[in-house]
C-alpha cells in the first residue's frame, strides 16, 4: 500500500497529488492518504466519492487519514 503524505499543504495542491495517483493505478491499488488539515480532508473524502473510490478505513482524529481502494 502506498502512503501519500500531503501534511502542510493547502488545497488544491493535495487534490492533484492524490488525483494524479489514483488516475495511474490500477484497479485494486489501495493508498493510504495523510493530511493535517481538516478542510483538505473533508475534500478528499468528496473526490473519493466523486472517483467512486472505495473508502476502507477513515480517521478523523488527526493526523487525518484515509484507506482507500480504486
Amino acid at each position: 500500500m502506498e502512503v501519500i503524505d500531503v501534511s502542510g499543504q493547502q488545497c488544491p495542491d493535495p487534490l492533484k497529488t492524490v488525483a494524479t495517483a489514483l488516475a495511474s493505478a490500477p484497479a485494486g491499488a489501495r493508498f493510504k492518504i495523510v493530511t493535517d488539515d481538516y478542510v483538505c480532508y473533508m475534500m478528499l473524502r468528496r473526490l473519493m466519492a466523486l472517483n467512486e473510490v472505495k473508502i476502507l478505513e477513515a480517521d478523523e482524529a488527526g493526523p487525518y487519514s484515509l484507506v482507500v481502494e480504486k
